[in-house]
């Protein structure tokens, strides 16, 4: 006669990892970056350094910490020789410490563009990590 079982069986692991959630490139650079926060109620005002880059956000270490969910204006410089490039609506998804990463919000077809060719002109098998994949089949 069999036993009942009291235990529930431990969740199983997968042996493989997750698929990569991004949609696009990121890119390991450091650039200037200056913020400000667009809501009266929320101050934010700072500086630092990107961390790493992509189409649709940015990691940023900065000298002042923000809010999870403010909405920041940016200034990137980019290492492309224009001028800086400027965001008007970044949403800060995520912050510990003094680093936080946003999403750009609205992005014109014009800097879609330029962050791209800037993205595909400095990227390298040194500023890519090998835990996920490069490619996205959608």
């Amino acid at each position: 006669m069999r036993k009942p079982l009291t235990e529930s069986p431990k969740p199983m692991r997968p042996a493989y990892s997750t698929l990569d959630k991004r949609y696009t490139e990121r890119l390991a650079i450091s650039c200037r970056v200056r913020y400000k926060g667009d809501i009266p109620s929320q101050p934010h005002t700072g500086q630092g350094l990107t961390k790493d880059i992509s189409l649709t956000g940015c990691k940023i270490i900065s000298d002042h910490p923000v809010t999870r969910g403010t909405l920041l204006s940016l200034t990137i410089s980019l290492p492309d020789g224009e001028g800086p490039l400027c965001l008007t609506s970044a949403h800060v998804v995520w912050v510990s410490g003094c680093q936080f990463s946003v999403r750009f919000m609205q992005l014109s077809q014009d800097l879609r563009k330029r962050l791209q060719a800037c993205i595909w002109k400095n990227i390298s098998h040194t500023t890519v990590h090998d835990q996920r994949p490069r490619f996205r089949l959608v």
